[in-house]
């Protein structure tokens, strides 16, 4: 894996969106930046090593970040949502397409503290022994 990029993002037609996701591209809902990087540098290590639950690492992600094993329960926690979001773009790719076809605008992420962070790292770890 060469590139993995995290752009939060403003969903507003979440169908729309759910459509047109797919392959090395996911877009989740989380309480904030690090939670997402923290459960993509999880889902690409799972890969890496062959511990992987899901078919693709967005799948991977949705589990990783939910702490879940059912991809339904992860995607109820964790998957797109009107609102704040993040796009996450596995491999090269120039996001400005993707932003473009997915009718998505670049927002501001929100940043954990310390405190609030380490339980959603903790509940991100917790697939791995599951």
């Amino acid at each position: 894996m060469k590139c993995v990029e995290v752009i939060p993002v403003e969903v507003e037609n979440v169908d729309e969106v759910i459509s047109r996701i797919g392959g090395n591209v996911q877009i989740v809902t989380a309480p904030c930046y690090e939670a997402v990087v923290h459960a993509v540098i999880l889902a690409i290590r799972a890969f890496e090593r062959g511990t992987n639950h899901a078919k693709t690492l967005g799948g991977e992600l949705l589990l990783r970040l939910s702490g879940k094993l059912q991809i339904r329960d992860a995607i109820n926690e964790n998957g797109v949502k009107r609102g704040l979001n993040y796009l996450v773009l596995f491999g090269e790719k120039d996001p400005e397409p993707i932003l473009r076809e997915l009718g998505l605008r670049k927002a501001e992420a929100v940043h954990c503290d310390p405190e609030k962070l380490k339980p959603l790292m903790e509940r991100s770890a917790l697939v791995e022994v599951l």
